[in-house]
């Protein structure tokens, strides 16, 4: 297929233009040698309006070896902002330069310094730590340095760092007086056995080369995925700084990397036990002598409010003294929150806890029911002689208890009869005592013994 000519529009980019065009980046490079020896487009990063590039035919097209991985920059964003949680309007959208990158909101900032410009205008010379060796024959132009950083996404940064990286690229290019290898395979070989490929992940290599390569679309990622970590923090209620939310996007852009010999995944996973490790617990309030977090907001706050329930439905003592309430209670945000612990996990460890609790309903619970729910015809019973709504009994009550926990003849637990317990309520003289029927059974006994007495007719 033949080249072509297309004339650059106002706000494309050249990644746009190759994808646009089916081809890549580091092919509309080596057509258009302008873009990497002017300083003006350093190194293909910057491109204006007007300028007219030369586009490739498909023969002309290459992908880069996977050694290197793909150069898109799409896969440096995290998901699209539609799967995001809803968030204060104070955060701002951000703004993208080519060089600087600034967003800015009432309280919060990102700053991007510019990043260096690479320039892989080598042509077929020897690469050095110190640079670019002029001794070195140019007749030799078959294979330059400049493809190979671009097939194997190397940045020339890495170069000055990396002595056994600078070896394999000169002994691909037949410096020393060797042959030069054309083979891909081989190259690819060479290539792998340098400690810049065996010491980091194919995304670790993509993304240095990316961000050295196209700086101006990696301060826009950056900033972008910035951003969205903000937007999940500040659903959750829990605050972050803008420095971290840098950090945490960086780390999500490598995605994965080897250190001290591991591989560290950076997914959502790892945010997620980011955010858990971020909350921040205070005891600071009494609802009905039930303790309560405050300070928790957002979608901790929904959490916490459905944890208080079903602590209260399966009468686990939510008291400023109970420590196991307490521990149960911030170890479940946490876990929900990384994703460690599941909705489910704090049912059944609730469940297991009421079946010690209440032995003599364990068969209840086992077919779903909370305490609450099993222990519903006993709490009406008590509510009934006590005349107060069932639903602010405490199943702690040492009432309730003893109608939930009797033992029979032969030592099993089992409950109290609805009679029995009814009777027991009325044992409760402060309770029953305040009751309208106390009251009228009082007044009965107080007329009775005037009749008798004769003083009423």
């Amino acid at each position: 297929m033949a080249d072509k000519k297309v004339t650059v529009k106002s706000g494309q980019t050249l990644s746009a233009i190759a994808k646009a065009n089916k081809t890549t980046v580091a092919a509309i490079k080596a057509a258009n040698p302008k873009l990497t020896t002017d300083p003006k487009y350093k190194g293909g990063s910057t491109i204006f309006s007007g300028t007219k590039l030369t586009i490739p035919g498909a023969s002309a097209t290459k992908k880069p070896t996977t050694v290197g991985g793909s150069f898109d920059p799409g896969r440096f964003r995290m998901a699209d902002e539609a799967s995001m949680a809803k968030v204060p309007a104070t955060i701002t959208k951000p703004t993208v330069t080519s060089t600087s990158t600034t967003t800015t909101s009432p309280s919060t900032s990102f700053a991007f310094p510019t990043t260096t410009q690479y320039d892989p205008g080598y042509g077929s010379n020897p690469v050095t730590a110190a640079g670019v060796s002029s001794t070195y024959a140019t007749g030799r132009d078959t294979l330059s340095m400049a493809q190979l950083q671009a097939q194997f996404g190397i940045a020339a940064a890495v170069l000055a760092n990396n002595p056994s990286l600078v070896e394999a690229l000169n002994k691909i290019l037949g410096v020393g007086g060797g042959p030069m290898i054309t083979d891909p395979a081989l190259q690819e070989a060479i290539i792998k056995g340098t400690s810049w490929y065996r010491d980091q992940t194919d995304t670790q290599r993509t993304y240095d080369y990316f961000r050295a390569t196209n700086p101006g679309q990696f301060a826009a990622d950056l900033q972008l995925n910035a951003s969205k970590i903000v937007k999940q923090y500040a659903s959750m209620g829990i605050n972050i700084t803008a420095q971290q939310a840098i950090e945490y996007a960086q780390n999500m852009m490598k995605q994965v990397i080897i250190k001290d010999g591991k591989v560290v995944r950076f997914d959502q996973d790892y945010l997620n036990k980011l955010m858990a490790d971020s909350i921040k617990f205070e005891k600071t309030g009494s609802i009905d002598g039930r303790v309560t977090y405050n300070g928790l907001a957002g979608k901790l706050e929904t959490m916490a409010s459905e944890l208080y329930k079903r602590a209260w439905d399966y009468g686990f003592p939510q008291t400023m003294s109970n420590t196991a309430f307490g521990q149960w209670f911030e170890s479940s945000i946490k876990g929900l929150v990384a994703g460690t612990t599941n909705p489910e996990d704090v049912d059944n460890l609730l469940q297991e806890r009421a079946k010690s609790f209440a032995p003599g309903l364990a068969k209840f619970i086992d077919q779903g029911q909370t305490l609450r729910q099993a222990a519903n015809p006993w709490l009406n019973a008590l509510a009934m002689t006590w005349e107060v709504d069932p639903d602010s009994l405490d199943l702690n009550d040492d009432y309730v208890q003893r109608a939930l926990n009797v033992q029979d003849e032969k030592g099993n637990f089992t409950t109290m009869s609805i009679y029995d317990t009814k009777k027991l309520g009325r044992r409760n003289k402060e309770k029953f005592d305040r009751t309208e029927q106390a009251k009228e059974e009082k007044t009965g006994i107080a007329q009775a013994i005037l009749r008798d007495f004769g003083f009423l007719g």
